[in-house]
């Protein structure tokens, strides 16, 4: 989980970890697909596409935040709700070739952990189980989703607590996931239910 081949054949591969420009560029090729990379390209991305806005903006808090809490990566998260209505929380560990066409409404955890090539939707929260210091189980530090590679999450989905999602699971919109996810399964509905297998070779669901 979160690593992913860079082109070339001799270069390592990236992970959450990796420099902020090539995490970067690793997200730009998701929405422009494999081709010339550099800062003026990321820009002309950015000028018609607010998922590349997002992009950038969450691996500067990531690139921060990794020496430990940064203000600025904080303050970034204030930008983003500003300018895109996304609610970024600084501090998630991140792969390559992250995605978010439509960053309006999305709220990302502290504490998510996410594989490389994963693609979001408008809406979608990543959050505690406890949000509220008032509830019997919250407790300043608990954990976030670990989601895996190749994964989606449709339109407004929620995803709750410490849950595993499984690498090319597909998660519906408005959908509710509080329990794990296994591998490869489609999952709709509150709460969430399986309803089929993806095939991640042609991206169709089979067994509805």
């Amino acid at each position: 989980m979160l690593t992913n081949a860079r082109s070339s054949k001799s270069a390592a591969p990236l992970d959450a970890d990796s420099p902020f420009r090539e995490l970067v560029f690793s997200d730009l090729a998701r929405y422009r697909g494999e081709g010339a990379r550099g800062w003026l390209r990321v820009l002309a991305v950015c000028s018609t596409d607010p998922g590349m806005i997002a992009s950038v903006i969450i691996r500067a808090q990531q690139a921060l935040s990794r020496r430990g809490p940064s203000r600025l990566a904080r303050m970034l998260r204030t930008v983003a709700t500003i300018m895109l209505g996304a609610d970024l929380s600084p501090g998630p560990r991140i792969g390559p070739g992250f995605m978010m066409p439509h960053p309006s409404g999305v709220c990302i955890g502290f504490d998510l952990v996410i594989g490389s090539n994963v693609t979001f939707a408008g809406g979608v929260t990543c959050g505690a189980r406890y949000p509220d210091p008032r509830m019997a189980g919250f407790t300043p530090d608990q954990k976030f989703a670990r989601i895996g590679d190749n994964v989606t999450i449709g339109a407004h989905a929620v995803i709750v607590g410490e849950v595993h999602i499984g690498d090319n699971a597909l998660v519906g919109a408005h959908t509710l996931v509080t329990k794990d996810v296994p591998e490869s399964a489609v999952m709709f509905g509150i709460p969430a239910r399986k309803i089929g297998v993806r095939d991640f070779t042609t991206d169709e669901p089979t067994g509805l």
